[in-house]
């Protein structure tokens, strides 16, 4: 797999105070324990009976190196196929009330429904043109949405003219969506009844890193994709600037939410498992504008001189495949 040259002119800026409003970011980081808070203030960690060793996530070795620890939570790295994941975890019922529990929401509701309209106007439509160059099926597009949030990605597949449905856990977000006619539904992907091989394109964006066996959600859904459907990833880069330049203080590593790490090599490695063609690999980030956020809301450090080369720099960042997030599209 070959990294795509890509030309600065292509490179589109994010407006920030559109895309976080009304301190949202910050919120969003003092609220990042939120699922294990009661636990530590009655026993001041976590109980070792409330968490559970697992294999490697990809290649299933039971083999591992412990490499960090944050939020109480172990990071490590499988000592055969180098995959960085939370290890121990709790169990999927957990997880499932996180997701649905008021604090999370309100983290959504703060950072999503106040930006909806931003984030249609600016991801949901880079995205549905992205994964339109790679679809060979003609209109109208079954498209599938899996931790779709408010639907702002479904929202503008619908403008499209795509026959669009989301799904995710949070009940609020779901809600949001449906307000403004979208075809939302509160659920998990093996909670749905569509018939096999109905997709063209299934998305799962944010989505692999906070489960604690990724390799079901993507068998799940080659179900009910067509045979030379797509599936476009998003997952958090471990091997990415925010890292690089702010370590574990790196928002992305969270390990009460986030349960695994995937780098350029790891993801491809996950997804060959399952036979799967690559036909699109890049990243993209906030690196730098997380970076200058740190900087001057918690370290109180004058960066403006950084301001003024700060979409430049994130263009150089994506382009050697340093940013904090991979995008990935698969051929079934």
């Amino acid at each position: 797999m070959k990294i795509p040259y890509r030309k600065l002119d292509e490179y589109i800026p994010i407006e920030m105070d559109e895309l976080r409003p009304k301190g949202s970011y910050k919120k969003l980081i003092e609220k990042r324990t939120h699922s294990i808070d009661n636990l530590i203030k009655k026993y001041n960690k976590i109980p070792e009976d409330l968490l559970t060793l697992r294999k490697c996530p990809s290649c299933e070795t039971t083999a591992f190196s412990r490499i960090l620890k944050k939020d109480h939570m172990d990071i490590v790295q499988c000592d055969q196929c180098s995959l960085v994941y939370t290890n121990p975890v709790f169990n999927e019922e957990h997880y499932k009330t996180t997701y649905k529990s008021e604090d999370y929401q309100e983290i959504v509701k703060d950072l999503g429904e106040e930006s909806h309209d931003y984030r249609v106007r600016r991801f949901g439509s880079e995205r549905i043109k992205i994964m339109s160059q790679f679809n060979k099926n003609q209109k109208p597009i079954r498209y599938l949405d899996v931790g779709c949030s408010t639907g702002f990605v479904v929202e503008a597949a619908k403008n499209e003219g795509w026959d669009a449905v989301g799904i995710d856990l949070n009940p609020s977000a779901i809600e949001f969506g449906q307000s403004r006619g979208l075809d939302l539904r509160n659920n998990s992907l093996d909670q749905i009844s569509f018939s096999e091989n109905y997709f063209d394109v299934i998305s799962l964006f944010d989505v692999l890193e906070h489960l604690t066996n990724p390799k079901d959600i993507i068998s799940q859904a080659l179900y009910y994709l067509k045979n030379d459907g797509l599936i476009f990833l998003y997952v958090p880069n471990w091997d990415s600037a925010s890292r690089f330049l702010m370590g574990e203080n790196a928002h992305f590593i969270w390990p009460t939410h986030h349960l695994n790490y995937y780098t350029p090599q790891t993801i491809i490695s996950f997804l060959k498992i399952f036979d799967l063609k690559i036909e699109y690999l890049v990243t993209e980030g906030l690196d730098i504008v997380d970076y200058i956020w740190r900087e001057e809301e918690i370290q109180n450090n004058n960066v403006e001189a950084l301001k003024k080369i700060t979409d430049k720099l994130q263009f150089f960042i994506n382009a050697g495949c340093y940013g904090k997030n991979l995008r990935v599209i698969v051929r079934k």
